[in-house]
């Protein structure tokens, strides 16, 4: 069953009291004022609850004064711990009191208690006697404001596990961008430059939009993603807003700016003149960015050849990666990571399926997978038969579900990568 992590509502106090009156009598729970509780959440108190099927499972709470917060209780039914609750909840919370302008949250809780490993996933720091977990949040709220502005999220690290497979381009993102931005001093002593602009590109579908934000997560930097539909109407105006975003985002400690469609905001000026101004306003921009470590740009395509040369140039763009379809490993990765959530039909093998799916995008696997869930579903609904997913379910849909990539594509793309990939 799905746990939906919520803002308290006044209506979730009567099961937030019940659950509390449950757990005070245990031996890992903290001391639970009840009392304290509800006077705390009348008078302004910051609380998260967790959900599971309308039923209020998790509930956590934190006092706020200045820029300081004390977390007072993360409280969890028994049946639902070891699931990652804690941490959801304690993320949630994290969320709020950053928008209030906290830049330190504390928490007093005894070893063994409920919500000290939440709190020690969440990078709280132990402190020595009764043990005191403390974080500093990473941005000023003035630097909140400017990443709310433009739309902007604080990713989580998990992001980089769940991209299944795709070992070449993990392995050179990680090697190339990751590393040296995470320790810039070791970089510095091989001379090694971290990188400041990258671009990828590959046929649509393959990741790249995932690959920039599950990075952001990995840096702990905040992800802007620059939408050029969003940011104006008129190619005058969006050189305009594309400066003044870069600008002020350029004045932040660290920040992933992401810019999806790039084709679109630098195509050749000599195929579409209308263009030059934001591709001009870009040639000057981009060398500003460049110069202020702690930031990174990424540009992604699905046509790197229509992109302005001006802009692919060395000393603009530090990396240009490709990002191709999943190869073999990543397909069975993929379908693996799949079956994992089916109750399946013994010998069922994944790599055996992902020796069909040439060509296949993650979203097409999931989309395969998807289908032969659904024919589960329908049998169990009809005959009242189990929900298992059967060897013929999976090869049926697999066969149903198109290859975004085609062999076509799939040519032009190594022919890209030969001509265009610097790393």
């Amino acid at each position: 069953m799905d746990v939906q992590i919520c803002d308290f509502a006044p209506a979730d106090l009567g099961a937030a009291v019940q659950l509390l009156e449950r757990l005070r009598t245990l031996p890992d729970s903290a001391p639970i004022e009840i009392a304290q509780f509800i006077a705390d959440t009348n008078d302004g108190a910051i609380a998260v609850v967790a959900l599971a099927g309308g039923t209020l499972v998790g509930v956590a709470s934190a006092r706020v004064s200045g820029d300081r917060a004390w977390t007072q209780m993360v409280a969890i039914d028994p049946a639902w711990r070891r699931r990652g609750i804690g941490s959801a909840l304690a993320r949630r919370l994290e969320e709020r009191l950053l928008h209030l302008g906290v830049r330190k949250i504390s928490a007093l809780i005894g070893p063994g208690e409920v919500g000290e490993q939440a709190l020690l996933n969440r990078g709280f720091s132990a402190r020595t006697g009764m043990v005191l977990y403390e974080k500093f949040l990473s941005m000023q709220p003035s630097d909140v404001r400017t990443i709310d502005k433009w739309g902007g999220q604080i990713l989580d690290g998990d992001l980089w596990n769940q991209a299944a497979g795709m070992k070449r381009e993990k392995a050179l993102i990680d090697g190339r961008i990751v590393a040296p931005l995470a320790d810039p001093a070791l970089a510095a002593q091989a001379g090694l430059r971290p990188p400041a602009t990258v671009l990828m590109f590959g046929p649509p579908g393959t990741g790249k939009t995932t690959f920039a934000r599950a990075l952001a997560g990995r840096l702990g930097w905040p992800f802007v993603e620059l939408l050029p539909s969003k940011l104006a109407a008129t190619e005058g105006t969006l050189a305009n807003e594309l400066r003044e975003a870069l600008l002020e985002l350029g004045q932040l400690d660290h920040v992933v700016i992401f810019i999806d469609e790039f084709d679109e905001i630098a195509p050749a000026r000599e195929s579409r003149p209308a263009s030059a101004g934001v591709v001009n306003q870009l040639l000057k921009s981009i060398p500003e960015l460049r110069r202020r470590p702690g930031k990174l740009l990424i540009c992604a395509t699905n046509f790197v050849n229509t992109i302005d040369p001006a802009v692919m140039r060395p000393g603009r763009f530090d990396l240009l990666i490709g990002i191709g379809p999943p190869d073999h490993a990543a397909l069975t990765a993929l379908w693996e990571r799949a079956l994992s959530m089916m109750q399946l039909q013994p010998g069922i093998d994944a790599s055996a399926l992902a020796a069909s799916c040439r060509g296949f995008t993650p979203g097409d696997v999931d989309l395969a997978a998807q289908r032969a869930a659904a024919e589960a579903f329908a049998r169990a609904r009809t005959s009242g038969q189990d929900t298992m997913v059967t060897n013929d379910d999976l090869v049926m849909s697999v066969q149903r579900t198109r290859a975004s990539i085609t062999p076509e594509m799939l040519e032009a793309f190594n022919a890209e990568v030969e001509r265009f990939e610097r790393v």
